[in-house]
């Protein structure tokens, strides 16, 4: 796709960095780039990339930043790349909120009894084991191995549900949220890597089966619901 040319090109910041190196990609006669999730990037490490990136485009040219949160990293980043921006806010960057469409619920259960309590949760919320209904439910755990366990889990308890992670390819998290948008299933387990920028019409729950590492990631990981002032 590359060698015959394209209008738009989307990629992650290593491997834009990998067909620069190799000859493949020429930005030279781009003209628009959008960084999405630039926060994100930044904490994963991303940031030489970014910047060499970059440097291969021509100016002037457009460019659109954006990010959910704004620390000091983020404005550095946007200060050495941005020239007089146009800066537009939704709520408050320097407050980290959860939405107040959600309601926040905390339940103490010892860890043999996870699986069978979350199972009452989903008829408390009525979504069905058996696929019917239109209300979904993301589960975030901490790890990939623990991503499987739980899918298992809940597949031998006859609760339908897919999982997303790391370890699966391309094909497989498209195929996953493609089934979860389309309603074939209703569960979805996943890691941090769906926590943001993830928006499917109907989940109504989010359940934090592991705790996330930090606050901010906690509000992103409830946000998948109470979206477009849905409670």
């Amino acid at each position: 796709a590359l060698k015959s040319g394209c209008h738009c090109l989307i990629g992650t910041p290593g491997r834009l960095n990998d067909f620069l190196e190799g000859g493949e990609l020429k930005l030279s006669k781009a003209s628009k780039l959008v960084i999405d999730e630039a926060d994100r990037m930044l904490d994963m490490g991303f940031e030489p990339q970014i910047r060499k990136t970059l440097k291969e485009l021509p100016s002037p040219r457009h460019t659109l930043f954006f990010t959910a949160t704004w620390p000091a990293s983020v404005q550095k980043l946007a200060s050495d790349f941005l020239n007089k921006p146009y800066k537009v806010e939704i709520g408050n960057p320097d407050v980290l909120k959860a939405s107040v469409n959600v309601t926040q619920t905390v339940k103490i259960v010892e860890a043999e009894r996870k699986v069978r309590e979350l199972t009452k949760v989903f008829l408390q919320f009525k979504i069905s084991e058996k696929g019917r209904g239109e209300n979904r439910a993301l589960i975030f755990v901490a790890t990939r191995k623990m991503c499987e366990q739980l899918e298992d889990g809940l597949n031998r308890a006859r609760v339908n549900c897919d999982s997303i992670h790391g370890d699966k390819d391309q094909q497989q998290r498209e195929k996953a949220l493609r089934d979860l948008r389309d309603g074939r299933t209703k569960i979805l387990v996943a890691t941090d890597v769906a926590a943001r920028g993830l928006d499917i019409q109907g989940v109504t729950l989010v359940v934090n089966y592991d705790p996330p590492n930090s606050a901010e990631d906690y509000v992103h990981r409830i946000g998948r619901t109470g979206r477009a002032r849905e409670k």
